[in-house]
This record gives structure tokens, sequence and C-alpha cells, in this order.
């Protein structure tokens, strides 16, 4: 059974609080603890000679952005989610950095779902923004609909979400996972822009990371274990007494660790575009996924927080990622982006 607008308006309010509430972040289960930058005492360079700014591909053309980590994708869909997106959207397009919609299941469904972003894409023309689908309805789906809706928001990317514990874990989930990577395959052939698959803080196994860059993705987003767990969010939903509570408190810190999965996609293949999120609260551990191999690093809670303050909040936390950022390049000795592939700046941290 389909949900109304009301429980669906219901179930994103849900996961905006949960996500905000402490209990629901696999704190220190990242991995990035266990990371240390090496300091570069006589760097040679000057520090206005840092330039954080990277590029990716969409549709075959090169997209230069302003920072290497982006807006991970959120929420859509309700009263709230348009405020939090407009604000969002107009960092995207003044900064210059990419953006994940939340996911665009209901458009599927319900066609005056559009209007939001349609609404969120005059205020913002340059806002560089990523589809976003769930793995059940890409299977579902044929192509030239799921075409269509990245066309709507002129999509820079899709993400392909996984969430296989979420689903299981979420009244209203679907998880209908058969055929997912024969869709994920055919998307890839058919569609106009890249496809990026990532999971929801779960992380990815080593033999799954094959099998998916084995499918043509332009990238992957390893986005660990380490911050919002989904699972822990939908446990939340329920009361105490009810059995999907007592079940998600069981898998409370189920997933691989955002570090190793991330460690894992480089060891497969120097070369894969691996994309890394889960658990990033500020623009040094940003820098640590950077050294560790990542093309760019997704950022999601923090801009949440930011987001339901105020446009300025927004616009104060991209700076002090930016600024902490260029630190951590120039205390390593790293001028530019591209030289975290060349130039080895970590270590494991000393217990």
């Amino acid at each position: 059974m389909s949900e109304s607008s009301s429980q669906f308006e219901k179930r994103k309010q849900d996961h905006i609080r949960i996500a905000l509430d402490p209990r629901s972040q696999a704190e220190g289960l990242s991995g990035l603890d266990k990371v240390q930058l090496i300091h570069e005492a006589l760097p040679n360079l000057n520090f206005k000679e840092v330039d954080p700014s990277t590029s990716f591909f969409s549709g075959g053309n090169c997209r230069q952005v302003s920072a290497p980590f982006f807006i991970s994708s959120m929420t859509a869909g309700h009263e709230k989610g348009v405020e939090i997106n407009s604000r969002l959207a107009k960092l995207s397009a003044e900064k210059q950095i990419l953006m994940g919609v939340g996911s665009q299941r209901r458009e599927l469904i319900d066609p005056e779902a559009r209007k939001e972003w349609q609404a969120i894409r005059k205020q913002a023309p340059k806002a560089l923004l990523l589809g976003n689908l769930g793995i059940a309805q890409v299977i579902r789906t044929p192509a030239d609909q799921v075409q269509a809706l990245v066309d709507s928001l002129e999509a820079e990317a899709l993400f392909v979400h996984l969430n296989p514990l979420q689903e299981c874990l979420q009244p209203e989930g679907t998880p209908e996972f058969r055929g997912g990577a024969e869709a994920i395959e055919n998307l890839v052939k058919k569609l106009s822009i890249p496809v990026i698959v990532k999971e929801v803080g779960c992380g990815f196994s080593k033999d799954t990371l094959k099998r998916l860059f084995n499918l043509g993705v332009y990238a992957v987003d390893v986005s660990g274990l380490g911050g919002t767990h989904w699972g822990r969010v939908e446990g939340y939903r329920s009361e105490k007494t009810e059995l999907l509570f007592q079940v998600a408190q069981t898998f409370e810190n189920w997933g691989l660790s955002t570090v190793e999965s991330l460690l894992d996609a480089k060891e497969i293949d120097e070369k894969n575009v691996v994309w890394a999120s889960g658990g990033v609260r500020d623009g040094l551990q940003a820098a640590k996924l950077l050294a560790l191999g990542a093309d760019m690093v997704g950022v999601a809670q923090p801009w949440l927080k930011a987001a339901l303050q105020s446009p300025e909040a927004v616009n104060e936390l991209y700076e002090k990622f930016l600024l902490e950022l260029k630190i951590a390049m120039f205390c390593t000795g790293i001028a530019k982006v591209k030289d975290f592939k060349t130039k080895r700046v970590w270590k494991w941290h000393a217990v």
C-alpha cells in the first residue's frame, strides 16, 4: 500500500527530527580518529597558493567546483524540506559546490512533487544538483522515466542509493533488491548523465565494490558507518515496546566504516573514482579522506543543522569547512587537491 501525502510528510519530518538526535549518530565508528595527517613544518608554498577547487565529469563535460566537499542527499517533498533545500541550493549556486537532493521517489507517483525542485531551480539556476533514487525504484522504473526525472531537475549526475538495512526497519520500506545490479548497468548505459552509487551510512564490502565498478558506474560514494545511522533513525520512529524498535537496537552498529570502505575501494584499483561520506564533521576530516584517496567528500548532518538555522549559518559552515580544509592542506604541504594523489601525507594514529 502506498503512502498518503500526510503519511509521507510525517515520515520525512520524523527523519529530520530523529537524524538530529545524538542517539542516531554512530559517533566514533568512522575510523577517522585512527588516521593522522603528517605535519609539514616547512611547506614549500604560501598559504594563498592553496587551491581547494577540483572537478568532476558530468555528461562528458568537465565541471569545476570550488571545493572537494559536497552537500550529501538529505530530504525533500515536505514543507520544511523546501526551506532547507532552498538555502542549500542557493549556497550550491553561489559557491559552486555539488548538492545531492533528497529521494525523488515521490515524483514517480506524484507529478506535483516535481514543482518543489522546479521552484528551487528558479531561485538557484546555477546550483549543481545531483538527482537521487533508491535501488528499489530504479529496478521497477524504465530508464526513460528516470531520464525525465533528472532532466526536470537539470541534474549533473544521479545518485542511486542502496539502503537494505533501512528498508528492512522502515515500516513503509521496500526491501526489494533482486535485479539491482542489472538495473544499475542498464541505467549506466542509457542515462545521459553519470550514475553514482551510494550507501546511506553502512558502507561497502570489497566484493560489492568490485561488482559495482564492473557495472560501469562513474563513482561509488562509500557512505560508511560513522555518521547518521539510518537503521537507528528508523528504529527510533517506533515505540520502545514495538518489534522494529527492538530489532533496530540489535543492528545499531551495523555496517562497515567509512575509512575501511574507502581503503577497500582504492585497493581494488587506484583509478576508481571514489567519493566518501559518513561521519564527516569538519574540514580536517574531509582532508583525511582526501589523503586516503577520496575524490569527493560528502557532508550531511552539519548542513542540515545549519540550514534549519538560517542562510547565514549555511554560509558560515561553508567558510569554516573551506578554511579548515585549506589549513590542513597547507600544513601537509599540499597546494592542490590533485596532489593528494601523488603524495602520502597520512599515517595510522599511534595508540
